[in-house]
């Protein structure tokens, strides 16, 4: 080896230097940049030509390489997923919980128990009908505007939703990108580390909102996959767009892929979250309301039809619209849409009129027949002779002292003739009930239930008594309606209204204490492996700037072994 390979070594120890200072310096000043990942030098030392004394020939560049861990990448991006659903969950929870806002005054558990109180001091003597029907209003009323809240938080969350679709799709669109670019720019065998930083920082971005995975292709790009449906391949974003979906009477929201619509099973990711929720917690709760709501409309309605007063009824009108064309099919039909809302089917039955002729004080019963058993009259499954509105309208009105029919705004109505007065009893079908003849409450579910226009204006018609084996028990009904606060209802799985209420109260709160729970476990496993990526990832400004006094002293020496060896050249010269 001579004076010239010296030189060689010198030089190749000075380009390193430069490299480690320029890497140093790239690092200390992305210290504090968002994703960016600490860059590290790759040297290795140049090989001797051979021989037994082969010194070797320097030091040799291998390139720059981000220090990562692609596997530690991929369960940190699970975390991010798993961590935003739970915070996103436990925040729509929480949004319900104050809406309900039980254990106060305000809440509806207090209103149930001060309706069905007002129905005991009633038959007690020391409530007013006029303040029966104001409570009945308040009741009503609160279950509408709780309702109201919940459907407001579902189309928030519809809003929300839409939005963090197409933060998902932008960000696809932008890995798609990068991945075109990282591809053409290390095709001669380099690592764009910063674009791959970007990249990375675009996948941690995705994950908060959906569960994705990567796989790296040989060219450098990435396919992402939403469970197992790619929405990034290579270059192209397949995109992700929100899909609605008709079931039923409702609208429901999907996200799908872009270029195919198929849905993609998002589970995880603020995206995931909202979806859990919204389909989950939220809909269950609207849905429990309309249950509590539907079943105190038909037991209520069920009891008030069939009560009575020492003055009777002279006319009564059911307050369910029935279309023309369902006016002539039997109740009990699939085809019968008019009945398809109410809250409870009429049954097979039947119920009684009671009709008083006021100057004789004659009474005759008759019995209406209610025929929904499905069988018709060859004993086969059908329809064809069950009951429908025009048979029961057709009954009534031939029962003496009544006229009945069903006018053209489809509701039956019911008069008594001068002089008679009329009350209804022992409903065994539900049809009263079903019809809203003679009710407390009008609607379905708790969106629309009301107290029935006319017993606003008219307190006396509030049917407080009932008959028993023929006499008039002045507060039956009063007495009756008070007990179904503690009363089993099979229509709410055999419990009473208030147990119903309280066990899905408990029943949520006990959610919302599981999604605490976990919201804080996925946020602890995600802190952990964001401080692993970071101390493996991460500038440390300190180490930093020892490599900065590290290369600086290589530096150095190799300036000092280059100055050395042209002292010893021009030696060597001036003796030649």
């Amino acid at each position: 080896m001579g004076l010239g390979s010296a030189f060689t070594i010198g030089r190749s120890a000075l380009a390193a230097s430069q490299l480690g200072v320029q890497v140093a310096s790239n690092n200390l000043a992305n210290a504090a940049t968002p994703g960016y990942a600490r860059q590290v030098l790759g040297l290795e030392p140049v090989p001797g030509a051979g021989g037994s004394a082969s010194i070797g020939r320097g030091v040799q560049f291998t390139g720059v390489r981000r220090q990562v861990d692609e596997a530690l990448n991929a369960r940190l991006n699970g975390a991010i997923s798993e961590a935003a659903a739970a915070q996103e969950s436990l925040r729509i929870l929480g949004g319900i919980e104050t809406a309900l806002n039980e254990l106060t005054d305000l809440d509806l558990s207090s209103e149930l128990g001060a309706f069905f109180t007002s129905f005991s001091e009633l038959a007690n003597g020391t409530q007013s009908q006029a303040q029966v029907i104001e409570q009945g209003e308040l009741l009503a009323g609160f279950m509408r505007r709780l309702r109201g809240d919940m459907v407001d938080q579902r189309n928030q969350l519809d809003d929300r939703l839409g939005a963090l679709v197409e933060q998902a799709d932008a960000i696809t669109t932008e890995i798609a990108s990068l991945n075109n670019e990282i591809s053409r720019t290390e095709s001669g065998g380099t690592t764009n580390n910063p674009l791959r930083d970007r990249r990375d920082e675009l996948v941690r971005e995705l994950s908060k909102l959906v569960d994705v995975s990567t796989v790296e292709q040989a060219s450098g790009a990435i396919d992402v996959l939403v469970g197992s449906s790619p929405v990034v391949l290579g270059g192209r974003s397949q995109g992700i767009e929100l899909r609605e979906i008709a079931a039923g009477n409702t609208i429901d929201r999907r996200v799908s892929v872009g270029v195919t619509g198929q849905v993609l099973d998002v589970t995880e990711g603020e995206i995931g979250g909202v979806l859990a929720s919204r389909d989950g917690a939220l809909d269950d709760m609207i849905g429990k309301l309309d249950d509590l709501a539907g079943s105190l409309i038909h037991e209520i309605n069920r009891l008030h039809s069939t009560g009575a007063t020492a003055a009777g009824l002279t006319s009564a009108r059911s307050t369910l619209v029935v279309a023309p064309g369902d006016q002539t099919l039997s109740l009990n039909s699939p085809l019968n849409r008019s009945l398809a809302g109410v809250p409870v089917s009429p049954t097979n039955g039947g119920f009684v009129v009671r009709v008083v002729d006021e100057a004789s004080g004659a009474v005759s019963t008759t019995r209406i027949d209610i025929d929904l058993d499905g069988i018709d009259a060859g004993g086969a499954a059908g329809f064809g002779d069950d009951t429908t509105l025009a048979d029961i309208a057709a009954a009534l009105d031939g029962v003496n002292g009544l006229s009945a029919s069903v006018g053209g705004d489809g509701r039956l109505s019911v008069t008594a003739s001068a002089g008679t007065s009329f009350t209804f009893g022992d409903d065994t079908s539900g049809v009263l009930a079903a019809l809203g003849v003679n009710s407390y409450f009008t609607g379905t579910n708790a969106g629309d239930i009301a107290v029935r226009a006319d017993l606003r204006g008219s307190p006396g018609l509030l049917m407080t008594g009932r008959y028993v084996d023929g006499s008039l028990v002045e507060n039956g009904t009063s007495l009756e309606i008070a007990d179904l606060q503690d009363s089993a209802v099979d229509t709410l799985g055999g419990e009473s209204a208030s147990d119903f209420w309280r066990t899905t109260v408990q029943t949520f709160s006990v959610r919302a204490g599981s999604a605490q729970t976990v919201a804080e476990a996925s946020a602890i496993v995600r802190d952990g492996l964001e401080s692993e990526r970071l101390a493996l990832s991460g500038v440390d400004t300190d180490e930093e700037a020892l490599s900065l006094i590290q290369f600086q002293r290589q530096y150095q020496g190799a300036a000092r072994i280059i100055s050395t060896t042209n002292q010893l050249l021009d030696e060597l010269l001036s003796i030649v």
